[in-house]
């Protein structure tokens, strides 16, 4: 048996990001990359231009499975639903059937009778799976027409797709209960599985504290071909089993580095399971979307205000120029680009005197990015006191440190170091500083200390 079919997730139409119309565009954009990868024809570029992007992915293919997160809110306006409903129209006229499951964006509200993603499904656009439950577990029911619900559904001969809604927490248990259903549940004539759930896998995104270990996943491995998963925003396969494609369009700078991603485009062929083979072979699909850079600066080599803003746009500039030459090159990354720039360490002299409103404007007249972010994050080498006054609160959070640090026999030798470390860090995070910028940060501040004491002794 052969089949073929296109693995998405996480669309998150209707996300209004930095406030910005066009990037509400831009995820809808994305959307209608991926279905016209679905049906088989080439996408427009936004900037009229018609591209084609992974030729050798021929479509058309016999069906789209969505793992979750097609909105981003719960509650949409009517724009979102209409261009939810007009690309999934555009898989329906092409006879492709798009089977869904419910993420957590999308989760209706406790109040409502059905969320958008069933409104879907009671217009024939979507098949939306998940099990039922009774006294003994999970009810593997096939798809009803007319109820517009069950847990499974063939698409055609020799091909069956599980889903199962986002469960957060309880992901784990569930999946346990999960496979003991399938245990029961009849498989004849059922040459290829597929499971789809909207959930992540331990260990694949560092700041991610919700995803079900590998072994936890593995009671599905006696029945389940391919996991299709959704929810971490990052691609990722794991044995040739579990598959995430990661979102078509960015929905933080964090996800820039993570390309090629958006999208798995499968080949089934069981005849390569009989020779001993793996069933399928997948590849990762890469659809046009914006650019999205992340620039940090570090200041400590700064000797004034002025120097500052001189250096700064320098920099600038010369990442501008770089940033010019790289897109250049560049069919799936569209312009403007969305840029953020990220000031740490520490100056000499007072952190108020940065007017950001200024860098802004010096970032602006480099880049001419559709969207800017300026984070500064830089400490004041000092703090001013006035005589008789009482001690500013960053002062005083100072000393209160400093006097912890000379109870350690191990820092008291360099507690003020120590000390301003702490707080230079206590400031990162509260900034909403990346992991990586706070993780460079602190080897600075380390190597700082560090050369300190190496002078002392």
């Amino acid at each position: 048996m052969k089949t073929r079919f296109l693995h998405c997730a996480d669309i998150h139409l209707g996300y209004l990001q930095y406030g910005l119309k066009e990037r509400f565009n831009d995820f809808a954009a994305a959307f209608n990359a991926v279905i016209d990868k679905a049906i088989g024809e080439h996408s427009p570029r936004r900037d009229g231009r018609r591209i084609a992007f992974d030729e050798e992915l021929q479509g058309p293919v016999d069906f789209v499975i969505l793992a979750g997160d097609l909105f981003h809110r719960r509650s949409i306006d009517a724009l979102t639903l209409n261009q939810a409903i007009r690309g999934l129209r555009r898989l329906r006229d092409k006879g492709i059937p798009c089977i869904a499951v419910e993420g957590n964006h999308e989760r209706a509200y406790y109040e409502d009778v059905i969320g958008w993603m069933k409104f879907l499904a009671l217009q024939d656009l979507i098949i939306l799976l998940d099990a039922e439950v009774d006294q003994h577990g999970f009810a593997l029911k096939p798809w009803d027409a007319k109820r517009r619900q069950g847990a499974y559904y063939e698409p055609k001969p020799g091909v069956r797709i599980y889903g199962m809604r986002y469960f957060g927490a309880g992901t784990g248990a569930a999946i346990k209960a999960y496979a003991e259903a399938l245990a029961t549940t009849p498989q004849e004539g059922v040459e290829y599985s597929v499971f789809v759930t909207h959930a992540g896998v331990e260990g694949q995104l560092d700041d991610k504290a919700d995803g079900v270990s590998f072994r936890q996943w593995s009671p599905l491995r006696p029945y389940i071909d391919y996991v299709a998963l959704g929810h971490f925003h990052k691609p990722f396969q794991l044995e040739d089993w579990i598959y995430n494609p990661g979102s078509p369009e960015a929905c933080s700078s964090a996800e820039a580095a993570w390309s090629p991603r958006g999208y798995w485009w499968v080949e089934v062929d069981t005849a390569q399971r009989d020779a001993g083979g793996i069933p399928h072979l997948a590849k990762l699909g890469n659809p046009p979307r914006r650019a999205f850079r992340r620039y940090s600066y570090k200041v400590d080599h700064v000797c004034s205000l002025e120097n500052l803003m001189m250096q700064l746009e320098e920099f600038a500039k010369r990442k501008a120029l770089e940033l010019t030459t790289e897109l250049a090159g560049k069919q799936n990354e569209i312009v403007p680009p969305v840029i953020e720039l990220y000031l740490t360490g520490v100056i000499p002299f007072d952190r108020r005197a940065l007017d950001v409103t200024e860098i802004e404007k010096l970032a602006h007249e480099a880049f001419r990015p559709l969207a800017l972010q300026v984070k500064c994050l830089v400490q004041s080498a000092e703090q001013p006191l006035d005589s008789g006054q009482p001690l500013p609160r960053g002062e005083l959070e100072r000393q209160v440190l400093a006097g912890l640090f000379r109870r350690d026999v191990r820092y008291a030798a360099d507690a003020d170091r120590w000390a301003q470390a702490a707080l230079a860090l206590k400031q990162l995070s509260l900034s909403n500083a990346p992991a990586d910028a706070i993780l460079e940060a602190l080897g600075e501040l380390l190597r700082q200390v560090d050369g300190a004491e190496q002078d002392i002794i």
